[in-house]
């Protein structure tokens, strides 16, 4: 297969590009050093999730020696890009991580297609056949995508290569399932609280005069799957309960729990629903009654 080298600048940094025959790879080391990032801890990472389609590409360098690229299909850049937590890594690469996320894949894929104009007025018939199949992956990738973010970069892609193509672009929403907005989530998740509170199942580790919900998420996990109540705290729900207005959210920390009696890792709502406190309340009353019966 023939390779081509290609430094792209991306503000002060430089990432390489390497078109195989028709198909744009990236080499991921440059990117992660970039991101201030540590590559052996990333190389794992890739493998795990990207096995399938990461390559090692063997190529010459300008002193004749040659060298190996862990390189990953530009279109599979973007999920990557996003796996990357903000709050994972250090403050003062913060921004440059967020620069990459955002801008990163437009400005290699605008590279990629000049690079291709320039050697061809028209795409030849490999070319077509090849973004063809380019089309077809997004378009898989972006229907088994739930989250909101890759949906979104993965779409833009799709764009670019229809709009080469001469074809129509499908609506975002029209493909897969995207993730439930925040407000929606949340409305499930205080909706599962009300049911348990009509069950009269106590859940909130904190003294009701305190005024406040602490929410053990294993403990409720358990509470949930015993009363058949289908919600899981995934990545999405921890990120909604954490902008909550209504309960607000204060914090994630260690408090007492009354329930157990020990300090147990807790999320902090203020102003517990009114009606699981009354359930806390007849609870705690019904086993004073009982001890002094």
């Amino acid at each position: 297969m023939q390779e081509r080298l290609m430094s792209v600048p991306f503000y002060e940094d430089t990432v390489v590009l390497v078109g195989r025959d028709i198909d744009p790879f990236v080499a991921m080391k440059p990117i992660v050093t970039n991101m201030g990032l540590d590559w052996k801890t990333q190389l794992q990472k890739l493998g795990e999730r990207f096995n399938s389609v990461m390559v090692e590409i063997t190529t010459t360098g300008g002193d004749g020696k040659q060298f190996g690229l862990t390189c990953l299909p530009l279109r599979k850049l973007p999920a990557w890009l996003y796996s990357i937590s903000q709050n994972d890594v250090k403050p003062e690469f913060r921004a440059k991580i967020i620069r990459y996320q955002e801008e990163c894949d437009d400005v290699l894929w605008d590279h990629w297609t000049k690079d291709s104009t320039s050697r061809s007025e028209s795409p030849n018939v490999a070319q077509l056949i090849a973004l063809s199949r380019h089309r077809v992956a997004l378009l898989r990738e972006l229907s088994r995508t739930c989250d909101n973010a890759i949906r979104t970069a993965i779409h833009e892609q799709l764009a670019l290569a229809s709009h080469q193509l001469g074809l129509s672009v499908p609506d975002l929403t029209s493909i897969g399932a995207r993730t439930p907005a925040p407000a929606d989530i949340l409305i499930e998740f205080w909706s599962a609280l009300e049911i348990l509170d009509r069950k009269g199942v106590p859940y909130n580790h904190c003294t009701p005069s305190k005024g406040f919900l602490y929410l053990q998420l294993p403990h409720l996990a358990q509470l949930f799957k015993k009363h058949n109540i289908q919600l899981k705290f995934t990545r999405e729900l921890r990120q909604a309960m954490k902008e909550s207005k209504q309960p607000r959210y204060v914090s994630n920390t260690t408090q007492h729990s009354v329930m157990e009696r020990i300090s147990l890792k807790c999320w902090v709502f203020e102003k517990p629903l009114r009606r699981e406190q009354e359930v806390f309340q007849a609870i705690q009353k019904d086993s004073v009654r009982r001890n002094t019966a």
